[in-house]
């Protein structure tokens, strides 16, 4: 039987067994809690390369969260932060001094990515594991180092829950501190914690449909990730500036060296941004407050 998150219960525990399966460039695991910490040092130890951290949360203003609130089956409303450019050593120390508050907490994500192989590890809720990864089959070895057998059907508890039977995440406060998963990115601001995205806008205004119009004169903050042909990641770039034209042919933005680029007048891409500071995980450049938020994925032909 699984060893969950102390802040997570399940109603059936005993369907759940420490498994993994392969799924295309994704491995999806079930790992016992006390596990978590060593596979996160592990995948550090195999990345040689530059590292983030990442953390995600329920957005608190969403669900007003409070010491005894109990979220049944929480929603995918969540706040992104990131620690960009970490050495091993730093990685380790975020894992070490984070690590078993996070675990014991039943409402977050965590994990450690790398930014050039661009493989990410992430321990989720109701403990289920996802390595990202475009060779997931080499991982084979790595998950059975931790006694974590193969299956072609993972059963995770997301699997087990029903209306009549849900699911039950806890927020974590800790005895000694008072302290919360939300505390977090304020404490590390100084060690390069940012917010990177928030995934949904709540108030009414935010709500509203966008206009070409409204974009004019406006702050846009630009992420493109281009893929090839047969969906390999090539890299991606991110850009802001004043938004001086938007038409039913394109938009244009103006960045801070004067320079222009135009976009597609698609605003199925666009969202209206939270107040905050936005680090271009590009050039680590903070952006301050923009109105707008553009993404988008490209393929290159062939």
């Amino acid at each position: 039987m699984l060893e969950l998150k102390k802040c997570c219960k399940v109603p059936f525990p005993e369907k759940l067994f420490e498994e993994y399966e392969v799924k295309d460039t994704a491995i999806y695991a079930n790992v016992n809690a006390s596990k978590i910490l060593e596979m996160m040092r592990q995948f550090i130890k195999m990345h040689n390369e530059p590292l983030f951290f990442i953390l995600e949360l329920p957005c608190k203003d969403e669900d007003g969260i409070t010491e005894g609130k109990t979220i049944t089956n929480a929603n995918d409303d969540y706040d992104v932060y990131f620690i960009d450019g970490l050495d091993a050593e730093q990685a380790t120390d975020c894992i070490e001094s984070l690590g078993v508050f996070l675990i014991k907490d039943g409402m977050n994500t965590f994990g450690i990515g790398g930014h050039e192989s661009h493989e990410e590890i992430l321990f989720g809720k109701y403990n289920v594991v996802t390595i990202y990864t475009k060779n997931a089959e080499s991982y084979g070895d790595f998950m059975h180092s931790f006694g974590i057998k193969k299956t072609n059907s993972l059963v995770t508890a997301w699997d087990t829950f029903d209306h009549e039977y849900p699911g039950e995440c806890k927020l974590y406060v800790s005895e000694e501190t008072g302290k919360t998963i939300y505390d977090i990115p304020e404490a590390y601001k100084d060690y390069g914690m940012y917010l990177y995205e928030a995934r949904k806008e709540y108030d009414e205004e935010a709500e509203k449909e966008i206009t070409l119009d409204e974009l004019i004169g406006k702050v846009l903050l630009v992420g493109i990730t281009y893929y090839t042909h047969d969906n390999e990641f090539i890299e991606q770039k991110q850009f802001y500036g004043t938004v001086t034209e938007a038409t039913e042919d394109l938009i244009r933005v103006k960045q801070k060296d004067g320079t222009d680029f135009t976009l597609p007048p698609d605003l199925s891409s666009t969202k209206r941004a939270r107040q905050g500071e936005y680090k271009l995980r590009s050039t680590g450049e903070v952006v301050v407050n923009p109105d707008f938020l553009a993404t988008w994925n490209l393929t290159k032909a062939e």
